[in-house]
C-alpha cells in the first residue's frame, strides 16, 4: 500500500510539473507563483514545491529582480511539452478514425491551456472541406463547445478568473454574458455535453464532451467541429452526439478512470 501511495504521488507531481510547464508560451514568458498558482488550480504551497524542483533540474529559472519563473535551458530535453501530453492520446486514434470515417466528419482532442483551448489532436473525415481548425491553434474558451466542455468543470475560482476577462462576441450568437456562460456550463455538467452553433464563426457548429484522467479530473475534450450543412439532420445529429459521448467515455477509460 505504501508504494501504491507513493507512486501515485509521484505520477501526480510529474503530472502538476507539466501543467506549469504548458503554460509558459512565446506570448506568455513569465509567471508568478500566484499566477502559476490560479492557472493551474493547485494550492500555492503546492504549486512551490513544484517549482522548487523545476528550478533546482534547471527546467525553470526565478528571475532575481521580480521573483517570477521562465523556462530554463533544460526544457529543450523534454522534445517539446506539447508532443508529451499528446503521447499520452495516442491509444485513442483508432477511436478518432473509426468516427472520422463513419461520419465523415472532422474530430479532435483539445486542453484547456491558460485561458485558452488548444486543439491537441485532429483526424479527419474522408470528404474534403473547409476547417476552421488546425493542430496547436488557441481559440477563447467562452465562444467553442470545446473550451465550455473542459472549463465547465474547473473550480468555481478559475471559472470566475477566466469570466472575468474581455469576453469577445464573435457572431450575434456568441454569449459573453457571464449569467448566461454559468448556466450553460450548469447544463454541460449534467449532461456531460456541449453544443455551441454559430458562436465562434457563422454557419459552423461545434459538439464536445469532456474526458476525465485517472484522478477524474476533466484534462480535456473531444469535438466534433464542422460547417452546419454536413450536420444536416436532427437524427444525425442524435447520432453524433451519442458517438462523441461513448468517444469520451472510452478515451477516459484509456487515461484510467473508470465510473
Amino acid at each position: 500500500m505504501k508504494h501504491s501511495l507513493n507512486e501515485k504521488y509521484f505520477v501526480q507531481s510529474v503530472k502538476n510539473a507539466l501543467k506549469i510547464l504548458k503554460l509558459f508560451t512565446p506570448k506568455t514568458q513569465q509567471l508568478s507563483v500566484t499566477e502559476i498558482a490560479i492557472l493551474v488550480n493547485l494550492p500555492k504551497s503546492t504549486v512551490h514545491r513544484s517549482l522548487k524542483e523545476l528550478v533546482a533540474e534547471g527546467f525553470l529559472i526565478q528571475e532575481e529582480k521580480n521573483s517570477k519563473y521562465t523556462l530554463g535551458f533544460s526544457v529543450l530535453a523534454l522534445g517539446g511539452v506539447v508532443q508529451s501530453h499528446k503521447e499520452l492520446y495516442l491509444e485513442a486514434e483508432p477511436l478518432l478514425k473509426e468516427f472520422a470515417n463513419r461520419f465523415k466528419l472532422p474530430v479532435h482532442i483539445c486542453v484547456m491551456e491558460q485561458l485558452h483551448v488548444v486543439y491537441l489532436m485532429r483526424e479527419m473525415g474522408e470528404i474534403p472541406m473547409k476547417l476552421i481548425t488546425k493542430i496547436g491553434r488557441r481559440n477563447d474558451l467562452h465562444c467553442t463547445a470545446e473550451g465550455l466542455a473542459i472549463l465547465a468543470y474547473k473550480s468555481k475560482k478559475m471559472i470566475d478568473h477566466v469570466l472575468m476577462q474581455p469576453l469577445t462576441k464573435y457572431t450575434p450568437y456568441t454569449l459573453t454574458d457571464v449569467e448566461a456562460l454559468n448556466e450553460e456550463m450548469a447544463n454541460i455538467r449534467k449532461n456531460k455535453l456541449a453544443i455551441a452553433k454559430d458562436t465562434f464563426y457563422a454557419g459552423y457548429s461545434s459538439y464536445a464532451a469532456p474526458i476525465q484522467d485517472y484522478t477524474g479530473e476533466v484534462a480535456s475534450s473531444i469535438a466534433v467541429i464542422a460547417e452546419n450543412k454536413f450536420i444536416s439532420d436532427s437524427q444525425m445529429e442524435r447520432e453524433i452526439i451519442a458517438a462523441i459521448q461513448k468517444m469520451a467515455k472510452e478515451i477516459s477509460e484509456l487515461l484510467g478512470y473508470y465510473e
